[in-house]
């Protein structure tokens, strides 16, 4: 009988402590795979997270929030040298006006209300009288009346509130790098106007075709125009000007370090917000789970290395009288250890047949645990916005719940590969010590004392 064949008989000899021993291996050796799995999945989420969610930078005038603030609006130069900043792949500017009821046929379907009101309460004049012979200064004031906005952009889609593409009622979309006479309508101020696709308004004194009609769930949204930029800075006079810009990065990663390039090359002309935190909570919650898989993959090894590690010098210990009798008869040291480590790999083979078998059933499971673990935690921590808009941070938040909930466990022939690579290293640890212990073994002082 060879070492190989002696090998595989002895592992099989004493069936219930060789069962035991393949279970646990077993068991390490399927929490091996599905962490694998989890981690690899979870990275491959982070990879898509850091190329995504996160990675717009806004640019504003200095100074200008809205139709308020004054300074200057942002010029086709400065839009030229954030196009072709270092990591930046894409870019979409727009322009805001307001119509009033002189400069359009439309009326507008935005009640002022108390806030719009005193927002507009100057409206065509310079200042409110502040004679002290008036005992009513409102009596002065004119009588605000409400505005409809119209967005000149490069991108339409921009406009949309929760990061999706503009949804359209009717209609199809409008090329926002053209320069055509044509708008994209909100539903409230095209119901208010009788409006559908095909009909025409007129704005600037010009004519405007619609092309279609856009609903956003956001009222102040669906009561205003979208119009290609260029058409908007040609009626408006306002040739190269833009007031917001959105560039998206190519990876969170470089977001901080492109805000930097951005406010060296446009110094104090203009205002730049990221979505920094947002892109770094994210990729922290996601990093979390990747980390606990990792910790899982190594405890894992250890055990199942440990496992065989003490069941072959428990094996060793139970046999010495045959390692010295193997030995006393010509057996050399090789032929020995090459029958126990082949007795370890067999066990270690049927463990992880098994193992993989469990590992492959589990992983799925497994990868949804961990991750509803790291949502709960992180729903618990964030789950009241802390500061700013409160529809800006309910997104950001949301897009992390999401990020978090769409991950989807697979199984690679990378992670299958690596999962056997560990099983291998197990099988070599737990063989190796067992083996420097049999060559140690003196045939005289075993066949002496036994």
């Amino acid at each position: 009988m060879n070492v190989f064949s002696r090998g595989v008989k002895n592992a099989l000899r004493s069936p219930l402590r060789s069962g035991a021993i393949v279970l646990m291996l077993a068991i390490s050796i399927g929490l091996i795979l599905s962490m694998l799995v989890a981690r690899g999945s979870v990275n491959a989420k982070i990879d898509e997270v850091k190329s995504t969610a996160g990675t717009s930078i806004t640019i504003t005038p200095a100074g200008v929030m809205g139709f308020a603030g004054g300074g200057d609006a942002l010029t086709s130069a400065q839009l030229a040298t954030i196009t072709s900043t270092a990591h930046i792949t894409g870019t979409s500017a727009s322009l805001n006006d307001q119509l009033s009821s002189t400069d359009t046929s439309l009326t507008a379907s935005l009640e002022l209300g108390n806030f719009g009101a005193r927002q507009m309460r100057f409206e065509g004049s310079s200042s409110p009288s502040l004679d002290s012979s008036t005992t009513d200064t409102t009596a002065s004031r004119p009588v605000p009346t409400p505005r409809t906005t119209v967005t000149g952009t490069t991108n339409p889609n921009s406009i949309s509130t929760n990061g999706s593409d503009l949804t359209l009622t009717s209609g199809a979309t409008i090329d926002g790098n053209s320069s055509d006479l044509v708008a994209l309508v909100g539903s409230d101020l095209a119901t208010k106007n009788s409006l559908v696709v095909g009909s025409t308004f007129t704005a600037y004194t010009k004519t405007i075709t619609v092309k279609g009609i856009f609903s956003t769930g956001n009222k102040f949204q669906d009561s205003g125009i979208i119009m290609p930029l260029a058409t908007i800075q040609t009626l408006t006079d306002q040739a190269g000007s833009v007031n917001s810009i959105v560039a998206k990065v190519d990876s969170s990663d470089n977001v901080n370090s492109t805000v930097t390039a951005l406010k060296s090359s446009l110094g104090d002309k203009a205002d730049i917000t990221s979505q920094a935190e947002q892109a770094a909570a994210s990729v922290t919650s996601l990093e979390s789970i990747a980390s606990l898989a990792l910790g899982g993959v190594i405890g894992a090894t250890i055990a199942g290395a440990v496992i065989v590690l003490l069941a072959m010098i428990m094996v060793v210990r139970e046999r010495r009288r045959e390692i010295g009798v193997i030995k006393a008869i010509g057996g050399s040291n090789r032929k020995v250890v090459g029958q126990f480590v082949t007795e370890a790999l067999t066990l270690t083979v049927i463990g992880s047949i098994i193992g993989l078998a469990m590992g492959v059933a589990v992983s799925g499971p497994m990868t949804t645990s961990l991750v509803s673990s790291s949502t709960s935690s992180t729903t618990s921590t964030n789950g009241r916005p802390a500061g700013g808009p409160g529809e800006m941070m309910r997104g950001g938040f949301n897009q992390i719940n999401k990020n978090l909930t769409s991950i989807t466990s697979t199984l690679t022939p990378a992670i299958f590969a690596s999962a056997i690579g560990i099983t291998l290293l197990i099988a070599i640890i737990g063989a190796a010590v067992p083996a420097w212990f049999i060559s140690k073994i003196s045939p005289a002082e075993v066949l002496r004392t036994e």
